[in-house]
């Protein structure tokens, strides 16, 4: 897969899309519930560009490289030649993956069982979490924090199978 990266605009775009979702959250009494789903819209934004394959991997590059940069771009006015560093592999297993797709059918499910504005907060985390995790920084610190607990988790569950994966 051809490795993505997010431009000047498109991260313009991922901070102005945060922040907005963010005062806006604040201002109709934070409330928990969508505290969660702008903070799990964020996390399977984040995993699927950190994944390095596969569907959800393939969607997180195709979001930030067809609607984010070009959006951000002619929104500043930059001419998108001047990208942020590439992020490094980040290391997720197959284990990984696991979590991550059972994550996303959670928040699929929460999806299709909440409201416009939960849909709206959802979406608009897994924008910035898809544009965050294509910055080679943001992507080194969740392959040090997040990723490993990402990948037991996955492995934990791969281990309690029936069959043997290898």
């Amino acid at each position: 897969m051809t490795p993505a990266q997010l431009s000047l605009g498109g991260l313009a775009l991922a901070v102005a899309v945060l922040v907005f979702t963010l005062i806006r959250w604040w201002c109709t009494g934070h409330q928990a519930p969508s505290a969660a789903a702008i903070g799990g819209g964020l996390l399977i934004g984040l995993l699927g560009a950190l994944c390095s394959g596969g569907l959800l991997g393939w969607a997180a590059r195709r979001l930030v490289t067809g609607v984010t940069n070009p959006l951000g771009n002619a929104a500043s006015g930059d001419t998108g030649t001047q990208l942020l560093p590439q992020a490094a592999p980040s290391g997720m297993t197959a284990g990984g993956g696991v979590t991550t797709t059972l994550l996303l059918v959670v928040v699929l499910l929460t999806w299709r069982c909440c409201d416009n504005q939960m849909r709206r907060q959802i979406a608009a985390g897994a924008l910035v979490g898809s544009s965050v995790g294509l910055i080679g920084g943001a992507s080194g610190l969740a392959a040090l924090t997040l990723i490993p607990a990402v990948n037991h988790f996955g492995d934990r569950i791969l281990a309690s199978l029936p069959f043997q994966y290898s």
